[in-house]
């Protein structure tokens, strides 16, 4: 079978997000399964070649235009995020014709995400299948105005266009597929629940030497209040007023505040108040071989988010490290996350209850290697890239056949 797989988030060009890496690792393990894939993503990087052969898969960019600089004219900047992805999805649309011309597929795949797939949609050549992912119109449910100061609407109805049109649907875990079903007016039964794939391997790592004097606790994502990360900082202070000897290492990129200044700032002076600085470490954003390191070093990874996750790859991240994880009970979290095996989960942002389960798990090695060693056996099971695949060639044949019924 001939899969394209079109998604403007395709790594390591694209950085590792979690749409990006289900796009790897999927189509990584659809041509070890014998399938030949194509995908088709942005240039996000000007000196990317616009087509390239990578681990069987060939890669086809398409250029990006410059939103920034729409967001300067008169009466279009609050709109311009959702005109040039509009535009973008024009351009998907061609290009997927002049490929098919050429090369013929047998089916494509979109995220839901800023429905890329929409012009496709409305004729398309070939099965249409739809990754839901966390779209638009679930995120900006979680975020202050400032937050998120673009229009949304077209955006929202243009993903929902796109599922709705689908010829089959997947979701990482049900909660998303309920919340999708519900936001679209169908039954959730129409959404076929497949865990997101992780090539979990990479993260394997050796029991780290480290001094009995300093635990390390890890923080994997964006510096962001969704992230909650202003609710780990207000948890700090009440765990090492318990245990001393933790250090907490913060990896991520920076983000603005609603107020405009940037999060880590306001996270260092509130330390330096508290009096905790000195146990506090900002890595920044950094490469994927570093990330890995960091997973080696840590003990106990958190995950505090506010926001809506439909799977979590960064829980599913320390799984496979084998770290235990502390996580918020929120979207399908739960799902990836077995409270009490291999993690546990929190109330989202209660920062006392969050300090009391680190706490509890600081406090408890044995504990914790056991945790590890059942979040590696779950990834490893339930998430690895060829099982995930599939189970997802089996979407794509009923996608077939239901285009197929349909076709006049």
């Amino acid at each position: 079978m001939h899969i394209v797989l079109a998604n403007q988030w395709f790594p390591p060009e694209s950085g590792w997000g979690g749409v990006a890496m289900w796009n790897y690792a999927l189509a990584r393990a659809l041509v070890a399964l014998g399938h030949t894939v194509t995908v088709l993503t942005a240039q996000s990087n000007p000196s990317s070649p616009r087509c390239e052969d990578r681990h069987g898969i060939s890669i086809r960019r398409l250029p990006t235009r410059q939103v920034y600089r729409w967001q300067r004219l008169p009466g279009v900047g609050y709109y311009a995020r959702e005109l040039f992805q509009l535009e973008y999805a024009r351009r998907v649309a061609q290009a997927l014709r002049v490929l098919y011309r050429a090369h013929p597929f047998d089916v494509v795949e979109f995220a839901e995400v800023n429905a890329e797939g929409y012009f496709y949609a409305r004729q398309p050549l070939t099965p249409l299948v739809v990754r839901c992912h966390t779209p638009t119109f679930v995120l900006q449910k979680h975020y202050a105005s400032a937050e998120m100061p673009f229009d949304t609407r077209l955006t929202a109805h243009s993903e929902k266009y796109l599922i709705r049109h689908a010829h089959a649907l997947t979701a990482p875990s049900q909660d998303m597929a309920n919340v999708i079903g519900q936001a679209c007016g169908f039954p959730s039964q129409r959404i076929t629940v497949i865990p997101n794939a992780l090539e979990w391997k990479e993260f394997q790592t050796d029991v780290r030497e480290r001094s009995a004097k300093e635990l390390v606790v890890l923080h994997v994502g964006r510096l962001e209040r969704v992230k909650g990360v202003v609710i780990l900082a207000q948890a700090i202070p009440q765990i090492l007023a318990q245990i001393p000897e933790i250090r907490f290492v913060f990896v991520g990129a920076d983000f603005r505040t609603a107020r405009g200044v940037y999060q880590r700032g306001e996270l260092e002076e509130y330390f330096a108040a508290k009096g905790v600085s000195d146990r506090v470490e900002f890595t920044g954003k950094v490469e994927q071989h570093t990330l890995l390191e960091w997973y080696k070093r840590a003990d106990i990874c958190v995950v505090p988010t506010l926001n809506y996750e439909s799977f979590s790859y960064t829980c599913a991240q320390a799984m496979a490290a084998g770290k235990p994880i502390i996580a918020t009970r929120i979207g399908g979290i739960s799902e990836t996350v077995d409270d009490g095996q291999n993690g546990l989960l929190v109330e989202p942002g209660n920062a006392t209850e969050l300090a009391n389960a680190l706490v509890v798990l600081a406090r408890d090695p044995e504990r914790r290697a056991e945790m590890g060693r059942a979040g590696r056996a779950k990834v490893a099971c339930e998430f690895d890239p060829r099982r995930v695949a599939g189970r997802n060639l089996q979407v794509y044949e009923t996608a077939r056949a239901r285009f197929k019924s349909a076709a006049p």
